[in-house]
């Protein structure tokens, strides 16, 4: 498990401005039964993607917004999986933005809704959020 952390440290200290990376490790769209059918008719016009450093939400059509949020900055990632989306071998990820970073952003939650594999995905989103914390010698400390 160390070993694989240890690789994504590494493979992100290769970026560097001379050598820019701004490769996409994941990126989804909500599946299920709407998503697919969106899907289906080119109607899907939400896009989630991790990179080695953020995670990006993107949204809309005619008014389209992207959102982006430092991977350093987000804690607990979450599964959730109701009765349909199990139907349908979906979940919805929950990742809290951390309550102590300056960004307008503090304390949300933010949702990455029916996606497949899920449970692939939030271990993906953890190992990455902590080697990015582990590269930038962030420590916290819990309240109690």
């Amino acid at each position: 498990m160390n070993a694989d952390r240890q690789r994504i440290i590494d493979e992100k200290r290769k970026t560097t401005v001379d050598n820019p990376d701004f490769s996409i490790v994941w990126e989804g769209q909500p599946a299920g039964f709407l998503g697919s059918i969106l899907s289906a008719l080119h109607m899907n016009f939400t896009k989630y993607q991790i990179s080695k450093d953020e995670l990006i939400v993107t949204k809309g059509f005619f008014n389209r917004k992207t959102d982006s949020v430092e991977l350093y900055l987000l804690k607990d990632p979450d599964l959730k999986e109701s009765l349909w989306q199990r139907m349908f071998k979906v979940g919805t990820i929950g990742v809290k933005v951390d309550s102590h970073s300056r960004s307008y952003q503090a304390g949300r939650v933010i949702e990455i809704k029916n996606i497949k594999k899920s449970a692939e995905v939030r271990k993906l989103l953890r190992d990455y959020i902590e080697a990015d914390v582990v590269e930038r010698g962030i420590s916290y400390f819990d309240k109690v």
